[in-house]
């Protein structure tokens, strides 16, 4: 099955970094990049028996790489990512806040990485009931979301006649659908981009249209405008590598179209 999405481009580059705010050695002297990643499920941040795993944390570790830091990661919840980057806890977060939002929060975003948007999650003998997004829009079901997200934003905004369920993490959302708990979740593409292309997955199915235009972009506080141009020159030399499709299905086993 072929899901187009479009993409930049980036290096594909492994890495894999261990718990919450530890970082990889290297030298005293060396500048740190301090990265806010919140573990919301796979594939973007993810604990493996205690290793904080996904493609967010590969993309930080690259992008550090590309401008000769010693990568921090702060792993935390969510709803504090925006706030530790304003109180300079922290230089960066990939984010799909739209450019209106970050420039009343003092921020800024980087060139995109993944052009995506919110999707919703059913369950397979379900499909004829949310076939199409009217459907969803109008429905009365039982919908769930991750708290302080974009899909937590979209549900509270557009689903008014819904029995809106939030959930603290992506896994604990997507159980409760194959539970019977919620009839839908509403989550990232790329969450449920990973569900539909596990070979293992009958239960459950994505409908692949996008309720929201939403780009994933690194932000970084608007007075630290160096370093925003600097991670736009890496992934102007990413996209030039043509890599980016490799790592992005190094995660989401789905076949993509690469913007050229």
């Amino acid at each position: 099955m072929r899901f187009p999405i479009t993409l930049s481009r980036t290096a594909a580059l492994a890495g894999i970094l261990f718990a919450t705010a530890v970082h990889v050695h290297g030298d005293e002297d060396t500048p740190s990049l301090r990265a806010g990643v919140s573990a919301g499920g796979a594939p973007m941040a993810y604990f493996e028996q205690g290793v904080l795993r996904g493609l967010e944390v590969e993309l930080d570790r690259a992008l550090a790489d590309a401008l000769g830091r010693e990568l921090r990661l702060q792993e935390m919840p969510q709803p504090r990512l925006i706030d530790a980057l304003r109180g300079g806890r922290i230089d960066l977060v990939l984010s799909g806040l739209p450019d209106t939002d970050l420039a009343a929060l003092g921020l800024a975003a980087s060139s995109p990485l993944l052009e995506t948007g919110q999707m919703a999650l059913i369950r397979a003998a379900e499909v004829d009931r949310f076939a199409r997004p009217v459907d969803l829009i109008t429905t009365k079901a039982r919908v769930g979301y991750q708290h302080g997200t974009a899909g937590a934003r979209f549900v509270q905004a557009q689903l008014p006649w819904a029995e809106r369920m939030p959930y603290p993490d992506a896994a604990s959302g997507i159980a409760a659908l194959r539970n019977g708990e919620i009839d839908v979740f509403v989550h990232d593409a790329t969450t449920i981009w990973a569900v539909a292309a596990d070979a293992d997955e009958h239960e459950l199915i994505g409908i692949f249209q996008a309720l929201t235009d939403e780009r994933l972009a690194w932000v970084v506080r608007s007075e630290d405008e160096l370093l925003r141009r600097n991670i736009d020159f890496v992934i102007r030399s990413w996209r030039r590598s043509g890599k980016l499709s490799a790592l992005i299905n190094s995660w989401i086993r789905v076949q993509v179209e690469v913007e050229h």
